[in-house]
């Protein structure tokens, strides 16, 4: 916590250039129109000592805003999509008719003249202006003389252009279009392409599903998600090798610091009768596990504070089933299921630039999840499931996070680095092992509506501190607390869809299925084989 406290002023320091509001913004209004399309004009001033680009417009009047520029082609001015609008230093930059210009699709009521809308510009550099701004026929400012100064100079560059390419044997008025066309044309335009574009309607806007990935939407809005995590296991393993069931059962295990009561069960099962040299520090297990289902399902909450903050309140679901053999052959299934440890979480978005966002985050899990979970175990009755099939922890775990991702083009990308950290022992005096893992991803956008993910976890967990006195590490090798640690690293693909049109616009859904590639346990415990995971959430 130390370094943290110590690193946390230093970062602020460092990246406080970023946010200094230097960019002004003049002469802004949206172009009257009866449609539900149209265009917004304004000048950007950058007083600073960097080049900034204009990364990205917002507004909720609309379903899409986007940024356009007019480029000559050889049949004429053509409104091309660009993913951003450079502002040198100390310089301004004019949007108008004849280059840059800001498209509104979408308008969800119809616009009245002089009404004030709101509008959000987004910048490389990290600034992010909320401003107001008219519903005009013309710039309502007065300095709109020099706007149309400059509109007329373009034209007359235009004309210039045109009267060349007439002269080459094509006609001039086919080649350019005045200042009112062109109004007209953008106003009843629509969306060509998102190449290079920060486009929020793309299926790979959120992580792939096995992934709470942290995400800045609209402030003000608000976000429900639905995950499904579900995991297969089957096969003991110790270290990297396998190991048979009945071998776990009738192979000798030696623990010094206990001594077994000479006639226990535990000693006196088949194999302490076959075997002399059992003696009271040797002991073989009762059952061991065969293979196990554990499921998962949260319902979460989020909301964006901010363009910054986004906070969220997370519900998991738990049912795990296991079958387990006794050293008598039997075979019986065990299960447990509750309401897990329920969390908070925040993240902050650190660095925003044109391509990339830089997130960090902390949350905090609460004890709300059984510790006490009870079923029926093979030669025993109904006794206390193991530390793994209980629900919750039973402790308060500090949940830290960081984040990097980016999106170019058709492809977006990722790493996200998060830990469980426990923090003091429960009421059964135990406390689940710290938990590390870190994931990257990359997503192609097939379409809009649909994105291919593939995805690298690597993730740590440590043995238990502490024992549960009602659980014999003897009878069960998941009752030991020296063997549930270990490592694993998988390999997942995934798609992930969006739904742009009709009722269910706005909704998102994934899935994500996954194989472990290589397996290091502190066992003997199960093997993880299969992982699923499955998302859906709406924004609103």
């Amino acid at each position: 916590m130390k370094l943290i406290t110590s690193f946390v002023p230093i970062l602020i320091f460092l990246i406080s250039p970023l946010f200094a509001n230097e960019i002004n913004i003049k002469n802004a209004y949206l172009k009257y129109n009866t449609g539900s399309n149209s265009v917004i004009y304004l000048n950007i001033s950058n007083q600073s000592n960097q080049d900034v680009k204009l990364i990205q417009a917002k507004s909720n009047i609309a379903d899409r805003v986007e940024l356009y520029d007019m480029m000559s082609t050889e049949s004429g001015k053509k409104m091309v999509l660009v993913s951003a609008i450079p502002v040198p230093k100390k310089s301004n930059v004019t949007l108008s008719p004849n280059g840059y210009h800001i498209m509104i699709f979408g308008i969800k009521s119809p616009l009245k003249l002089k009404e004030i809308i709101p509008l959000r510009l987004i910048f490389s550099d990290g600034n992010e202006l909320d401003i107001k701004i008219p519903v005009e026929t013309t710039s309502p400012n007065a300095n709109h003389s020099q706007l149309n100064q400059n509109q007329s100079n373009k034209k007359e560059e235009n004309s210039k252009e045109s009267h060349n390419r007439s002269g080459e044997g094509s006609n001039g008025n086919d080649t350019s279009l005045t200042n009112d066309s062109m109004e007209e044309d953008h106003s009843t335009h629509d969306h060509h392409g998102n190449e290079g574009h920060h486009n929020h309607n793309r299926a790979d806007m959120i992580g792939p599903a096995g992934i709470m990935n942290p995400h800045i939407h609209e402030k003000g809005k608000w976000m429900i998600d639905y995950r499904y995590m579900g995991m297969k296991m089957w096969g003991l393993q110790s270290g990297t090798k396998g190991q048979s069931d009945l071998g776990t059962l009738y192979f000798p295990y030696t623990d010094p610091t206990v001594a077994m009561p000479t006639g226990s069960l535990i000693t006196s099962s088949p194999i302490g009768t076959t075997i002399p040299i059992l003696s009271q520090n040797n002991f073989n297990y009762m059952s061991v596990p065969t293979d196990m289902v554990m499921e998962m399902n949260m319902a979460s909450v989020m909301t964006s504070l901010s363009d910054k903050w986004m906070i969220m309140f997370m519900v998991p679901v738990i049912k795990n089933r296991m079958t387990m053999l006794s050293s008598n052959f039997d075979r019986a299934p065990m299960s447990s299921s509750g309401i897990g440890d329920v969390s908070f979480s925040a993240a902050y978005r650190l660095i925003k630039t044109e391509h990339q966002n830089f997130f960090t985050g902390m949350g905090i899990s609460l004890p709300t999840g059984s510790i006490d979970e009870r079923d029926n175990m093979p030669m025993m009755g109904k006794q206390k499931v193991p530390y793994n099939m209980q629900p919750g922890t039973g402790t308060y775990n500090l949940l830290p996070q960081l984040s990097y991702n980016g999106q170019y083009d058709r492809f977006s990308w990722g790493i996200l680095s998060q830990a469980n950290l426990r923090m003091g022992k429960n009421d059964n005096n135990y406390k689940f092992g710290n938990r590390y893992e870190i994931s990257s991803w990359i997503s192609y956008l097939v379409f809009d509506m649909m994105s291919v993910s593939l995805r690298v976890a690597k993730q740590r967990w440590l043995n238990l501190q502490g024992l549960d006195a009602t659980l014999d590490p003897k009878m069960d090798p998941q009752n030991d607390p020296y063997r549930q640690g270990g490592m694993r690293s998988d390999m997942f693909v995934g798609m992930n869809f969006i739904v742009t049109k009709g009722m269910l616009s706005g909704i998102r859904f994934g899935f994500e299925y996954g194989r472990p590639f290589h397996q290091n346990l502190n066992g003997p415990q199960m093997t993880t084989r299969e992982l699923v995971n499955v998302f859906a959430s709406f924004t609103f």
